[in-house]
């Protein structure tokens, strides 16, 4: 573990065995061996929690992951943005994110807004 507590109970656990011993006693094996056991359960929880987190933002990653509704071969699948074509026929409702450039062929009230940065501009300012 790399955090100070650990390091302050690793240090109890030297000091239970090392510094008993200055006065002839035999070591507190008791006193070590509970610290150490202390010290495998703290490590535990953390790689516990550390794991779940991991998986949270995996988890999150993957439901952010931009979607895209499209009609092939005459049916509509939803697949990942990136897999879209040029020709695709894209549906997206009242609070979606429009997954491409796209052109609009049929619409009821619709409203758009339009980022300030796009990829097509980012590249012109480049070039």
């Amino acid at each position: 573990m790399w955090n100070p507590l650990s390091w302050v109970m690793e240090g109890a656990a030297l000091v239970a065995i090392v510094l008993s011993n200055g006065s002839g006693q035999p070591p507190d094996w008791e006193d070590f061996i509970g610290i150490v056991l202390l010290l495998f359960v703290n490590s535990a929880i953390g790689f516990y929690e550390e794991r779940n987190a991991g998986n949270a933002v995996k988890a999150l990653m993957d439901s952010l992951a931009p979607k895209a509704k499209v009609k092939r071969n005459g049916s509509w699948l939803e697949i990942e943005s990136a897999g879209l074509v040029p020709g695709d026929m894209i549906s997206f409702k009242i609070g979606d994110i429009v997954p491409a450039d796209c052109r609009l062929t049929e619409a009821i009230n619709v409203s758009l807004t339009r980022l300030p940065l796009r990829a097509s501009l980012f590249l012109r300012a480049r070039s």
